[in-house]
């Protein structure tokens, strides 16, 4: 009788530790609140500004109504060389109203060489970057032209409060 007392009571602790182990892995309604990001209440825009080579290029967002801000979720810029080629050291681009945001590189003399960088910053569900100031537009400029060299900006972005 002991002997079956004690195995009933060691399988009933054993059940629930297992219990207790899957319930802190694997929470339940109730225990834990689950977090996921729901579906946004603002959309993207995409937007681009390319141009010809031996052009400066300037990719501008849109100034939204007074009290509301552009959120740029992502941003793409890209420098091409074409067939002849052109050196370009220290090349910087320059913003506004983004917090004086810039990149800076270089390109060497040898055609086909590029230079892309993209940067990904959230969706409307979970935030994105905000610009520095309400109801101003929000620019990307690329540096000045380059003699062979083509330069191209892509953002998405929403406007909110």
């Amino acid at each position: 009788m002991k002997r079956s007392v004690m195995l009933a009571l060691l399988g009933t602790i054993l059940a629930v530790g297992i219990a207790g182990f899957v319930v802190a892995q694997n929470p339940v309604q109730g225990f834990a609140t689950l977090i996921q990001p729901g579906l946004p209440v603002y959309y993207t825009t995409p937007i681009s500004a390319t141009g010809a080579v031996n052009n400066q290029v300037t990719l501008t967002i849109p100034a939204p109504a007074g009290g509301v801000y552009n959120y740029v979720c992502s941003l793409h810029y890209g420098a091409s060389q074409d067939g002849t080629a052109t050196a370009q050291t220290n090349a910087v681009t320059t913003s506004t109203n983004f917090n004086s945001f810039a990149l800076k590189y270089s390109l060497t003399a040898t055609p086909t060489i590029n230079y892309f960088r993209d940067f990904y910053w959230g969706s409307p569900a979970t935030g994105c970057v905000k610009s520095a100031a309400a109801g101003t537009a929000t620019t990307f400029v690329s540096p000045a032209a380059g003699a062979n060299i083509a330069f191209t900006w892509y953002a998405t972005f929403y406007q909110a409060p």
